[in-house]
């Protein structure tokens, strides 16, 4: 290797390392921001040109978008909210999880307004899977749907959904259960869901809330012994 040719290796690796340390400045700017609840610092970093050419467009969206909302500025979090809805954004991937994330956000908090606008946006990118379960976790909540259990079964059967979706299938068909009264069914699908589940997701102290107002414990398997109990009576 000439002399020539490392330096260049060394002045592409130190830019490289020069733009990694601004990015995670900007992140923890925002970051600390939003924990000190500096809501106008987090907007105004987030709409920085350089932000967003070192962040990026839906990253920088994000953390606006963010910032009103804990700021309860509402007409201009809808207006973001909007703008979010109907933006192009480079990985399409970015757009669907944004969606899903903050739909299940405006679900569990029960705002109909903002779950419609959420749910016609997942219905327009096309994919089928995503639309039925979201349509369906939509039924469940607002119109307390109890007919959808075994449809929601044989999607678990047929493997239709994992992770984060397969959670919440497995959470609407506890909330149809609670819905007819039957706990220890709801129990037992709650338990399974919550395993479905990173320990910080949304649905995660829901779930742990359900269980406490149904009395029933948060284990598999104290759960399943909890049932075996209750069956020997």
């Amino acid at each position: 290797m000439s002399g020539i040719t490392a330096a260049v290796i060394f002045l592409l690796f130190a830019c490289y390392l020069g733009i990694q340390v601004l990015k995670n400045f900007q992140l923890r700017q925002m970051n600390t921001g939003l924990k000190s609840k500096d809501y106008e610092t987090v907007e105004k970093l987030a709409d920085m040109a350089m932000s967003r050419r070192l962040l990026g467009e839906y990253t920088c969206d994000l953390y606006k978008l963010r910032a009103l909302y804990l700021a309860q500025d509402t007409d201009r979090f809808e207006d973001m909210l909007h703008r979010m809805i109907a933006a192009t954004y480079k990985n399409p991937a970015d757009k669907k999880s944004f969606l899903e994330q903050y739909f299940h956000t405006f679900l569990l908090k029960e705002n109909r307004k903002y779950a419609d606008w959420l749910l016609e946006a997942i219905r327009q990118t096309g994919d089928e899977k995503l639309a039925r379960y979201t349509g369906q976790a939509y039924e469940v909540i607002f119109n307390r749907r109890t007919d959808l259990i075994e449809e929601m079964d044989a999607q678990i059967d047929a493997k239709q959904y994992y992770g984060f979706p397969l959670g919440v299938v497995l959470f609407m068909i506890a909330k149809q259960y609670e819905y007819l009264g039957d706990e220890e069914n709801a129990g037992s699908y709650y338990r399974s869901a919550k395993v479905c589940f990173h320990p910080k997701a949304l649905y995660v102290p829901v779930i742990r809330e359900n269980l406490r107002r149904l009395g029933q414990p948060e284990d598999i398997q104290e759960g399943m012994r909890a049932q075996q109990r209750r069956r020997s009576k």
